[in-house]
């Protein structure tokens, strides 16, 4: 098989995480009923956060139908500007990408907001680190899906009008649509001699901007515990007004942070590290298919202590609804919740 993808979902994405920038939420509708909350804290699109963001992806100019050897030993930060350390922020992944009739300033835009189809991808194969421990460069013809990707007839240059547009892409873990740490573009251009692409440094180069504005607070009950469950499933869009199917959108789990000494101001500046900064994180699984969740039951995350109560007041408490193994996990919601 050629490493070739079709038009069925996701098939031979593996590994093809092209924005997984962790500051969108879902992919477009396909579908799907509004069901009836049964819960006493109803989240609507009033409390939802609101966002804008870009993508500035930086363009590496090469030879053109060259194995070209891709490194990434100079990646120190992310695109939210996080330290990449192992393990769980490590590399696992470099994926390779050909995308045809789609130019560059519109699959950055597309992948900015979380409505990029992978599947439009004509030619994909990636490599896993993990396969040659210590390495940090890989060559492009040994990135496969499949079979492996040949240079001389899948990465040339277009034949004006058409238009192709060829990535990279650096993230950390295998799972497809998720983890991108940094990413670029790639141009044949003729009579260049460049061989050998070097990964950008994405927090350095700024690829990512994003803005973020928190919607109304949500009260919650202080002292009933019996009233802290929470339901999302009357929200119908994400922070920049894609439609939400919960039908295939698969959230995994709720967190519910509190932050000393910070105001909603603080966290709508710093949305991007809004995990890192808090003080206490507080974690609860979400079943399979399940739209509302008790925040009893939530764990903190490094201790595992179970949730006390709403028992600190000299800051803000937050509730985030995630789906981390989206396209790109950002919450698909995130409200301040006020304990009355």
């Amino acid at each position: 098989m050629k490493a070739r993808l079709s038009c069925s979902p996701l098939r031979g994405a593996r590994g093809f995480v092209l924005a997984s920038l962790a500051v969108a939420v879902a992919l477009p509708a396909c579908g799907g009923s509004t069901p009836q909350p049964k819960a006493d804290v109803i989240f609507t699109g009033t409390n939802n956060y609101t966002s804008q963001t870009s993508l500035k992806i930086p363009v590496v100019q090469t030879m053109p139908g060259a194995d070209l050897m891709v490194c990434w030993n100079g990646l120190q930060k992310d695109l939210l500007c996080h330290d990449i350390v192992a393990p769980s922020n490590a590399i696992d992944n470099v994926g390779f990408a050909k995308i045809p009739n789609l130019d560059q300033t519109k699959v950055a835009m597309q992948l900015a907001v979380g409505t990029f189809d992978e599947n439009l991808a004509q030619v994909y194969g990636d490599f896993h680190t993990a396969d040659r421990p210590g390495s940090t460069c890989a060559m492009l013809s040994e990135m496969k899906l499949g079979e492996f990707v040949m240079p001389a007839t899948d990465y040339v240059a277009p034949v004006p009008p058409a238009t192709i547009t060829y990535m990279l892409v650096f993230t950390s873990g295998t799972t497809p649509t998720v983890g991108t740490k940094s990413m670029l573009f790639l141009e044949p251009t003729a009579g260049n001699a460049t061989t050998t692409v070097n990964a950008i440094d994405a927090c350095a180069e700024k690829v990512l901007t994003f803005e973020a504005t928190l919607g109304a607070d949500m009260p919650i009950d202080k002292m009933d515990s019996t009233k802290w469950t929470v339901d999302w499933s009357q929200l119908t869009k994400d922070s920049f007004g894609n439609t939400i199917d919960f039908s295939h959108l698969k959230v995994d789990k709720v967190l519910l942070g509190f932050y000393q000494g910070k105001t909603k101001a603080d966290l709508q500046a710093n949305f991007k590290d809004i995990e890192q900064i808090a003080t206490s994180l507080y974690e609860v699984a979400v079943p399979t298919g399940a739209r509302n969740v008790d925040l009893a039951g939530a764990k903190e995350r490094t201790t595992a202590a179970t949730f006390p109560g709403f028992t600190q007041t000299d800051g803000v408490w937050a509730v985030a609804v995630l789906c981390s193994k989206c396209q790109v996990p950002a919450p698909i919601l995130l409200s301040i919740v006020t304990p009355q």
